[in-house]
């Protein structure tokens, strides 16, 4: 049997309304959410690298979370990718929040260094023409005591 068309016009694979299309050449469609999907895994990836800095990680982490669960469709297993995003953006959150912790925790300690001391003056006179005692006794009313 010859299934060439009678004339010689070129077939068209993808043209669902075709005559001479058949069930298995119909074109696929997307998956649903498929670009939420992709969404949650860059946040999560980011929530990872970026949770040194801390606040950065909550919002992206937040972010991918939120992602991941606009592809959730009730009666179906979430999407493996989103599943990927979710635990990623899980790990960027209380990887910031526990770097944040660990920061306000030790930065008393710090403080009493002398070269860390001198090099948070050095900033603090750059950015705002005062060291850090005047800074902080200025703006938030908090003395320091410089007799260390």
């Amino acid at each position: 049997m010859d299934y060439q068309q009678n004339d010689n016009r070129p077939q068209d694979r993808w043209n669902s309304s075709a005559s001479d299309s058949s069930y298995y050449n119909q074109p696929t469609h997307r998956p649903y959410g498929q670009g939420f999907i992709i969404s949650s895994m860059i946040c999560g990836v980011l929530s990872v690298t970026a949770c040194c800095t801390g606040i950065l990680s909550l919002p992206l982490g937040a972010l991918g979370i939120l992602f991941a669960l606009l592809t959730y469709r009730k009666g179906k297993r979430m999407n493996g990718s989103a599943a990927t995003g979710i635990v990623l953006s899980c790990m960027g959150i209380v990887t910031g929040i526990s770097m944040m912790i660990y920061s306000f925790a030790t930065l008393p300690k710090m403080m009493q260094d002398p070269f860390f001391r001198s090099q948070v003056d050095a900033v603090t006179q750059q950015m705002y023409g005062m060291d850090f005692a005047e800074f902080m006794e200025e703006f938030y009313g908090y003395e320091i005591d410089d007799a260390q």
